[in-house]
């Protein structure tokens, strides 16, 4: 065999390889996908410890032993769910436009959380608390991986912008009032909703009681 065709050999196997290699990335991507559908969904129909791999498997219709090969077996899949929740949950901007006043702020601030946090995700949050509240270990994981009020400082910078307009009291602790607020929100969310299963519209009632107690406290007393 001559060197140009020795040259063309290698460079059509080089050429195989690589769309081998692609292909198997495509597979394998998937698979990934179809599994952590499945596990999702049959975690909320089951929980997390009436969940089986043999159930997940056969939902997403791919073998067994690829929860393990893959995700190192039902926990590692649980966890992999957590952060592809935690990637779409993290954005570089808050998810709808400047309000004219703290009070309009915090209003639009808890529709945004209702309809892109809290009622998309109802389900696999419960999953997720109710692990905690069982397993110390899983609850230690957690706190390391999942970020804490990551949409506080972009609230809060909103609301900068208003006190410099004049529109919110120079002296107000803007980290602390949202750090309240933040606790407020999800406190509501575990009692009211989850324990209490009380209407979403009854919550929001009781919430907008609450941001009209801080923008009382926010906004500068009219002379």
């Amino acid at each position: 065999m001559g060197d140009t065709s020795l040259l063309k050999s290698k460079t059509t196997d080089q050429k195989e390889t690589v769309t081998r290699s692609k292909s198997k990335k495509r597979d394998r991507s998937a698979s990934e996908e179809r599994l952590l559908q499945a596990a999702e969904d049959i975690f909320a129909k089951h929980g997390f410890k009436g969940a089986t791999t043999r159930m997940i498997a056969d939902k997403a219709k791919v073998n067994e032993s690829l929860i393990g090969r893959y995700f190192d077996g039902k926990m590692g899949l649980l966890f992999a769910l957590i952060e592809t929740h935690i990637k779409e949950k993290v954005h570089e901007e808050l998810l709808y436009p400047p309000q004219a006043t703290a009070r309009e702020e915090l209003s639009a601030l808890v529709d945004s959380m209702f309809i892109h946090h809290c009622q998309k995700d109802e389900e696999f949050f419960k999953i997720v608390l109710g692990q905690c509240l069982v397993d110390p270990k899983f609850l230690k994981r957690i706190r390391e991986v999942a970020p804490i009020n990551q949409y506080i400082p972009l609230v809060i910078a909103r609301l900068e912008v208003l006190k410099a307009q004049g529109l919110i009291q120079k002296d107000v602790d803007l980290q602390t009032m949202m750090e309240v607020f933040d606790t407020y929100f999800h406190g509501a969310m575990f009692f009211d909703r989850i324990l209490m299963g009380n209407d979403v519209n009854a919550i929001k009632t009781k919430l907008n009681v609450f941001i009209n107690g801080i923008a009382t406290a926010l906004e500068v007393k009219a002379k």
